[in-house]
């Protein structure tokens, strides 16, 4: 464990922080997004993208590697780095968010969920496992499609989100932390992955609830549709057999 954060940590965060906010200002002025819903997305979708791709080469390496969490690299500078730029991303979404997009953030979502991973990264970076950190990015794909839909509705696909959600946050998740409780020699990161897999779980059981609920709306619009059109008919026949006048009346 070091007291000082690595340098190279310092200096992605410092990056991170000015390409954040380059970016928000310029999307925000420019009018592209005209509700707080929609700029609470930016930051999130630019940072996830990032973080998604700068995980590619530590799942690739684990992969290639049949996933053997012994062999894996605990850290290295470009992990600090993209670690560091996370960590931005993080305090620059709480800090803009109280700015431009208050009514967007939720107590779990947002506060809870940011202060725990700024910890997380804080963490990791002091103990040399930020390679690891970097590694579990690959949990930011199904962000990337939420940021999508929510951006532009038509944009949407709540069965896509889902399944990388599960395939992600939830199966591949275990797997590791599996990998890790029996197979590291570090011995507090399955800790860590067993300290979020609940709010992934929450989160996913939320997904679910919900489109059911949407299903479940859905088909009961449709039945009562359905039988308003049949009573529609049933009574088109009944005024059919009426004399013209007695129909005229009716209507």
């Amino acid at each position: 464990m070091q007291l000082l954060l690595p340098t190279e940590f310092l200096v992605g965060a410092a990056l991170g922080s000015l390409v954040l906010n380059a970016i928000f200002h310029a999307v925000r002025c420019n009018g592209t997004f005209d509700t707080e819903k929609q700029l609470s997305w930016v930051l999130t979708f630019v940072a996830c993208i990032v973080l998604t791709l700068g995980s590619v080469p530590y799942v690739i390496l684990t992969l290639s590697q049949g996933l053997d969490v012994s062999k894996l690299v605990l850290t290295d500078p470009f992990s600090l780095a993209l670690l560091g730029g996370f960590l931005s991303y993080l305090v620059c979404d709480l800090v803009l968010g109280l700015i431009y997009y208050k009514s967007a953030i939720t107590v779990l979502t947002g506060y809870v969920h940011h202060v725990l991973y700024i910890g997380l990264a804080l963490f990791s970076a002091t103990h040399g496992v930020s390679a690891v950190f970097c590694l579990m990015f690959y949990n930011e794909l199904p962000t990337i499609v939420l940021a999508l839909g929510s951006m532009r509705k038509e944009w949407r696909s709540d069965f896509l989100f889902a399944t990388t959600f599960f395939c992600t946050r939830i199966l591949l998740h275990s797997v590791f932390l599996y990998k890790f409780y029996w197979y590291s020699d570090v011995r507090f990161l399955w800790k860590l992955l067993m300290l979020v897999l609940p709010m992934h779980l929450y989160w996913f059981y939320g997904t679910v609830r919900l489109q059911l609920r949407k299903h479940w709306s859905r088909h009961l619009s449709l039945k009562l549709s359905n039988e308003f059109d049949a009573t529609s008919g049933e009574t088109d026949k009944l005024l059919g057999h009426l004399p013209l006048l007695s129909r005229a009346d009716s209507t």
